[in-house]
């Protein structure tokens, strides 16, 4: 139906809200880091070494900084959740209807395909919407869906891979979990069919609607690419009483050690340093990246894939090291930050400053965290990423 080797995903009803069901999964976290910290000398607690072994020593430390800036931007972060609420694509908007959705999918540019077909269905719908007033919605407006028009199409000056910049989060189980909600208002848990696939993820809402014209079929679909980092054998999916259905599972990469927040408690990665490379490339063959001595992003062929990449190259002082920066895959943009404590110690006074700086480039298109490389050579911090949607068009 989906894809090659689909896996079907059981859906179980949440008899709280969005906001009751990430309040307890904080909570948990909470107690998970904290016990993590305190009842073993090495930071691990019963049970979690086997699941922690790649986080860095100071992980649930970065959680619990994490937790509390949560803490004190809930709302903020409740709106940013809902408004990042994928809403389903009436299968009607599709010039060749359902066929064409239920046609399988297998590689990554067959599933890029269809997304660019959903964003596209969608933006006709919105310009149809602009001319006659008359809005046929997404999920489902004869249900009650009340979510947001500007939804329709999420951050809709970019692409249909920007909500890949906040699918990241931490699990109550202090992992890092891929998380993604959609706007499911008025569809109960058989009305929905969620599969997964190697590269792929797809949700499909049917459901007979009364009115008084009668009785039709509503439908809905959206399929969105699933990066290869995420253990697609482990999801769970979970529909709240206010309609949001929630789509996770646990990450598995060895990029773990590297995964930090940013000072805006957005998921980062901490570079290797030059030593760390080092290692790695005896232990585990891995390759030191190379400059080619252009400041900022530049798109180039990859040697081993034949495929694009992003290749960043970000001058750094000399006095930061790679453990003093992170680097956050944003919508179409690349940040790179750093933040270096100092404190000045007398006989008579001790004082402390922060020096912290942000660099922000431009580059074609959003890119999965879990796919980045990012070493500091010298003064030069180097970042590369393939470029799935860039090398799809050409």
């Amino acid at each position: 139906m989906t894809g090659h080797n689909s896996k079907r995903v059981p859906i179980h009803k949440d008899g709280r809200t969005l906001e009751q069901r990430q309040k307890d999964m904080v909570s948990k976290l909470r107690h998970t880091a904290s016990d993590s910290t305190s009842s073993r000398p090495n930071g691990a607690a019963h049970g979690q070494s086997d699941l922690m072994h790649h986080q860095h020593p100071d992980w649930f430390g970065d959680v619990n900084k994490w937790i509390d800036g949560v803490d004190r931007m809930w709302n903020a972060e409740m709106r940013r959740m809902r408004s990042e609420l994928f809403p389903l694509v009436p299968v009607d908007l599709f010039d060749h209807g359902l066929h064409d959705l239920l046609a399988p999918y297998g590689d990554v540019p067959s599933i890029l395909d269809r997304m660019d077909r959903q964003m596209e269905a969608m933006r006709r719908h919105m310009e149809s919407v602009m001319d006659t007033n008359v809005r046929q919605p997404m999920l489902g407006g004869d249900v009650g869906s009340r979510a947001p028009e500007c939804a329709l199409v999420p951050h809709g000056i970019c692409g249909p891979l920007d909500y890949l910049k906040d699918a990241y989060e931490p699990g109550e189980d202090g992992r890092v979990h891929f998380k993604v909600r959609f706007n499911v208002e008025g569809y109960g848990p058989e009305d929905i069919q969620v599969n997964t696939s190697e590269h792929g993820l797809t949700v499909h809402a049917k459901k007979s609607v009364k009115d008084e014209k009668g009785t039709r079929m509503r439908e809905y679909f959206r399929t969105i690419y699933l990066p290869p980092s995420v253990d697609k054998d482990h999801f769970q999916a979970n529909m709240t009483e206010d309609g949001i259905l929630t789509l996770e599972a646990p990450v598995t990469t060895k990029l773990h050690n590297a995964v930090t927040f940013n000072r805006d408690h957005q998921l980062a990665l901490k570079p290797l340093s030059e030593a760390e490379v080092k290692q790695r490339e005896s232990t585990e063959h891995a390759l030191a990246l190379k400059p080619i001595g252009t400041v900022g992003p530049t798109v180039i062929k990859d040697e081993t894939t034949g495929r694009e990449k992003l290749h960043v190259e970000v001058p750094i002082e000399p006095e930061f090291t790679a453990d003093d920066l992170c680097v956050r895959m944003d919508a179409n943009r690349v940040i790179v930050s750093g933040q270096k404590k100092y404190v000045d110690e007398t006989a008579s006074s001790k004082s402390a400053h922060v020096k912290e700086f942000t660099r922000s480039y431009e580059i074609p298109e959003t890119v999965d965290t879990f796919s980045v490389n990012s070493q500091l050579h010298g003064n030069t911090l180097l970042v590369e990423a393939p470029l799935l949607h860039t090398s799809k068009s050409k």
